[in-house]
């Protein structure tokens, strides 16, 4: 196993793993997933992968840094 890495991504949750998959998808080779148990099966409802600061519309991104 390597031991350093382009990216770490910790947790296995529906951001994480889609994290992993884009970098994979760029070509990314040297990544790494750390995850306690199975893949998805420590999210819960109340961190269900929101990024609401994340939004191309400055407008939109301030309502929702609001709510």
């Amino acid at each position: 196993m390597t031991r350093t890495y382009r990216a770490v991504v910790i947790g296995g949750g529906v951001v994480g793993c889609s994290v992993l998959f884009h970098l994979a998808k760029a070509g990314w080779k040297d990544v790494l997933l750390i995850e306690r148990s199975k893949l998805t099966s420590g999210s819960s409802w109340h961190a269900a992968g929101g990024f609401h600061t994340l939004n191309g519309d400055p407008n939109v991104a301030k309502l929702q840094a609001y709510t």
